[in-house]
């Protein structure tokens, strides 16, 4: 099976700019693919224009359903979408041209007032099961909390989707609490972060997928570009069934 992660660099509130460049990508992906895409992809983190940007999210999916259907592909993600009590940034998982699982993000990170422009999520962090197996998410921040990929795992995930914009300040944190996410939770881990300056804000790149025994399958520096790697599930069971642990 092929897993990719999308890197790039993105222009601040330029819809247009951004789906064309991710689309570009996507439609060159193989076939069968599993695709994830960073955190917020169409905008970016253009805080003060939310509103106008959740607006265009509806018209982006129905375009990604049809790729999706296309090339038979997995794509998941994070995009505006407004409710009841505010912007949401959501993750999204659309499997053969049907959306069928959504997850908001939980974890809003303070330190760049995320709070401010988010409404926190609730979620139980459940499993999507699609083509590409049993998957789950955790939304950039997230991915420090262990709690979370506990959860995932006690669920029966096989791959966990990492959809990001991590600052590049943070970025060793980043390689290390992908790897580690992988290896305690004996699961191939897949990030996908932005790179390069994006607004006012220098963003990490450093996204990677990873195998459950904690191999760097395949890894982007401060570089563009779709990376793939080709997986076997059976593996997780491979290393579950070599080092037992009590979920």
């Amino acid at each position: 099976m092929k897993l990719a992660i999308l890197q790039i660099n993105l222009e601040l509130g330029n819809i247009d700019s951004n789906v064309k460049k991710v689309f570009s990508f996507l439609k060159s992906a193989k076939n069968g693919s599993l695709v994830l895409l960073p955190e917020m992809w169409s905008c970016g983190f253009d805080n003060e224009n939310l509103e106008k940007h959740a607006i265009f999210t509806k018209d982006i999916y129905k375009e990604l359903k049809k790729i999706s259907m296309e090339k038979c592909l997995v794509i998941s993600g994070t995009l505006p979408e407004k409710s009841k009590s505010g912007i949401v940034n959501k993750g999204f998982i659309i499997d053969c041209g049907k959306i069928i699982y959504k997850q908001p993000k939980v974890k809003l990170f303070k330190p760049t007032r995320e709070d401010r422009y988010f409404v926190a999520g609730k979620s139980k962090f459940d499993i999507a099961e699609t083509s590409s197996g049993n998957l789950g998410m955790m939304i950039c921040f997230e991915l420090r909390f262990p709690n979370i990929s506990y959860t995932l795992r006690r669920k029966g995930v096989e791959i966990i989707l990492v959809p990001a914009q991590w600052g590049k300040s943070r970025k060793e944190h980043l390689k290390i609490l992908s790897r580690a996410r992988a290896i305690e939770t004996q699961s191939f881990v897949m990030v996908s972060n932005t790179v390069g300056k994006i607004g006012n804000v220098d963003y990490a790149g450093a996204s990677g997928i990873y195998s459950p025994w904690g191999e760097v399958l395949s890894f982007a520096d401060e570089e563009e570009g779709l990376f793939e790697a080709d997986v076997d599930l059976s593996d997780i069971y491979k290393v579950r069934k070599k080092i037992r642990m009590d979920f």
